[in-house]
């Protein structure tokens, strides 16, 4: 039984009575409502709702402030720290707002948060063969990749998913529902494209598109057991065709390093005979075992195969894992003395895994055309990502978060003293709140401070490294 004038009476009440959109940690089937993506870190938010509209999103917000209870939302639940199901907070999941229209005049689409990028690769394809740029996953949910920055296979040629996002619809702290663009509450736009869960809840985006590529070929060259000489030469060669600008823009380009293989893997957006062009085999003095070459005449099918790939992988389900990034510029590239160490490191340290994935993703492009201010996201210098991701069977031992913490050491040591930036859409739990912070935000993280303190002064949309008031 509700008691009547009680928080979860008022959640109640802001689904319309709909005892089915509202769920308390006393129900049998809570831990499955609550559904956490990292299971080092089990959580138990003071309630969870499943609003159907951004009203009723707001009215569930007031909720929360008036009980003196903080709010997340969540929409995929991919958040490597389950911020989105924080433990005391009210999670907003977001899950039916999966509205959608496409523009066909202006080639403009509207989305709902709940949509998930699968759906979002789909729908524009299918209205009028459209693209924007966004990650690989088909199963992230739009609401948090848009307001964290949205990297993706088509970055290096389009940009970030938060370059495309024209105006979005906002609930604030104070319940009040606000459009925000370029020419309308122009410094929360600015936060919610980059780190928008410390803000408030975005439950509408509109965002540009731009037409769709017709011909793709997504390419992968696999290294098997390669020994450590031949590793270093692999990367270091990786690095130096990207630094050299010896990569078109219209290539993703990444490099992922497991304890079996190198594969090196992206797409060519253009023709079979551009890319062959490219020779890219030519540059590695140790040949790849495995040369693959897949053509396809539908963006939808290249983005399938895509996600397929990451599915495969065993890194984008739920599972005990650790996680880091670190962000490498032409300032901080690593060195051959530095990749021996690293490929030592990795070859002769105990990992305490059942599986680990070191992914280098290439950047720069389009991504870096953009001003490190024009939105919260700062990383315009990037030239390549380093994802480390470690899963082990139970909790995470000592040994595999010390893994991959030493990996990182490692990495950062041809550069001593250098500032490397993190990704916040792959937050790293076990750091500092000002640590993790610094390292996501940069510069602008002062310029955030101050939007916090005039949209959310009471901090009422907090996680564990969400943006302060002071």
């Amino acid at each position: 039984m509700i008691a009547a004038g009680s928080f979860a009476a008022c959640l109640l009440a802001s689904t319309g009575g709909n005892s089915s959109a509202v769920a308390f940690p006393n129900q049998f089937n809570y831990a499955s409502l609550v559904a956490p993506y990292n299971l080092n870190l089990l959580t138990t938010p003071a309630a969870i709702v499943f609003p159907q509209n951004a009203t009723q999103v707001a009215a569930a917000v007031k909720c929360a402030v008036d009980a003196g209870i903080k709010v997340q939302a969540k929409s995929g639940g991919h958040n490597y720290g389950n911020y989105g199901s924080s433990t005391g907070e009210l999670s907003v999941n977001l899950e039916n707002l999966q509205h959608f229209s496409m523009d066909d005049t202006t080639w403009t689409a509207n989305f709902g948060p709940g949509n998930h990028l699968g759906q979002v690769t789909e729908l524009m394809y299918n209205n009028g063969k459209r693209q924007a740029p966004h990650g690989e996953t088909f199963d992230v949910g739009l609401g948090g990749h848009a307001t964290v920055g949205g990297a993706g296979a088509a970055s290096r040629q389009l940009g970030l998913l938060v370059d495309y996002i024209e105006e979005v619809e906002v609930v604030l702290a104070n319940s009040s529902i606000v459009k925000a663009s370029r020419s309308e509450n122009q410094d929360l736009f600015f936060a919610v494209r980059g780190a928008g869960s410390s803000f408030g809840i975005v439950t509408d985006f509109t965002i540009r598109t731009v037409p769709a590529p017709s011909s793709t070929i997504r390419y992968t060259y696999v290294w098997k057991k390669p020994s450590v000489s031949s590793q270093v030469h692999i990367f270091t060669t990786w690095q130096q065709l990207l630094a050299d600008g010896l990569i078109p823009r219209q290539m993703s380009y990444a490099l992922v390093v497991t304890a079996s293989s190198m594969v090196m893997s992206g797409v060519y957006f253009g023709s079979e005979t551009e890319f062959a062009s490219l020779n890219l085999t030519s540059y590695f003095v140790t040949p790849p075992q495995v040369v693959q070459t897949n053509a396809y005449t539908s963006f939808l099918e290249v983005s399938k195969s895509l996600d397929a790939a990451v599915t495969s992988a065993g890194i984008a389900t739920p599972s005990h894992f650790y996680a880091k990034s670190l962000v490498f510029t032409e300032e901080t590239l690593i060195s051959e003395k530095t990749a021996y160490r690293f490929f030592n490191y990795l070859s002769n340290t105990n990992n305490g895994t059942d599986l680990y994935a070191i992914t280098l993703n290439g950047l720069g492009g389009a991504v870096s055309d953009i001003s490190s201010t024009d939105s919260a996201y700062p990383h315009r210098d990037t030239l390549f990502f380093m994802f480390s991701f470690a899963r082990t069977s139970g909790i995470s031992t000592s040994t595999s978060v010390d893994f991959l913490n030493g990996l990182s050491k490692v990495a950062k040591s041809g550069n001593p003293g250098a500032y490397y930036g993190q990704y916040a859409g792959n937050v790293d739990t076990r750091e500092s709140t000002m640590e993790a912070l610094s390292a996501y935000y940069g510069q602008n993280l002062g310029r955030l401070k101050l939007i916090k303190k005039a949209v959310d002064p009471t901090d009422i949309f907090h996680n564990q490294q969400s943006i302060p008031v002071s």
